[in-house]
Order: C-alpha cells, then sequence, then structure tokens
C-alpha cells in the first residue's frame, strides 16, 4: 500500500507529534476515533520526549495493539500475536531505516525525513494488517 504523503506531511505541519500523525492515519484500522487517537499519543512524539524510539513506531505499534489485542493474561495466543507482528513492523522498520531511535534517525537524515518514516510505518502497519486479513487472522 502507498500513503498520500501530502496528507502525512499536512496533518504534520498542524503540530502534532511522529506518534499522532500514524495513529490518526491508521485510525479506521483501528477504530478508534480521532480526538482518542491524537490524545493516546501526545506524549509520543520526539522518541517519548527523550530521542528514544521513534514516535511514528510507537504509533504503528499502537494501531497494531488495538488490531490485535492482548488483554487478557491468560490468552497466550493473543500475547504471541502481538508479539509477533510487533517485532515483524519494527524489523520492517529497522531494515529500512537501520535504527529505531528518533535521536539517531533525526542525526543521520535531519527532521525533514520525519515525513517519511510517518509515512512507511503506515505503509508496514497496512501491510501487516492485510496480510493477517489474507491468512484469515484478523
Amino acid at each position: 500500500m502507498t500513503i498520500d504523503r501530502d496528507k502525512v506531511a499536512e496533518i504534520h505541519s498542524k503540530g502534532y507529534n511522529c506518534a499522532q500523525v500514524v495513529a490518526y492515519l491508521c485510525r479506521e484500522l483501528s477504530g478508534v476515533d480521532e480526538k482518542t487517537a491524537l490524545a493516546a499519543m501526545g506524549g509520543f512524539g520526539g522518541g517519548l520526549r527523550s530521542g528514544e524510539v521513534c514516535g511514528a513506531v510507537s504509533g504503528g505499534v499502537y494501531t497494531l495493539g488495538l488490531c490485535f489485542p492482548f488483554d487478557d493474561g491468560n490468552d497466550k495466543e493473543a500475547k504471541d500475536k502481538i508479539a509477533r507482528l510487533t517485532k515483524a513492523f519494527t524489523a520492517g522498520f529497522k531494515e529500512e531505516f537501520e535504527t529505531l531511535r528518533c535521536v539517531e534517525l533525526l542525526q543521520a537524515n535531519g527532521k525533514a525525513r520525519c515525513e517519511e518514516y510517518m509515512a512507511r510505518a503506515i505503509e508496514l502497519i497496512h501491510d501487516i494488517i492485510e496480510r493477517e486479513k489474507t491468512n484469515g487472522n484478523l
């Protein structure tokens, strides 16, 4: 799937962080309303506000968690599934950009590429969810 990068840029330019943009643009997948997606991810921008995990990655993991909930501590299947999907998502992102850390992404490429990171995170999430649907796992 290809994401409209102009839409990513438009939402980002309104002052929302990378995690918020990804959660907002994936809300049709997760079933979360606009305000909830934006509010839930408010503190995740800038790599958890500390330069750590990229907000685009955090927004993607948030979306996966909503689409494939592990909300019963006894549900080993759900736990294994979200772990597997999260690992696939983060591995895909890291393979392409070499790191998950915001500070490293910014040092290597500058803020100009943040919209590329967000768009690619959204594409990876869509691909994972589509694959799960095709395999009858959603």
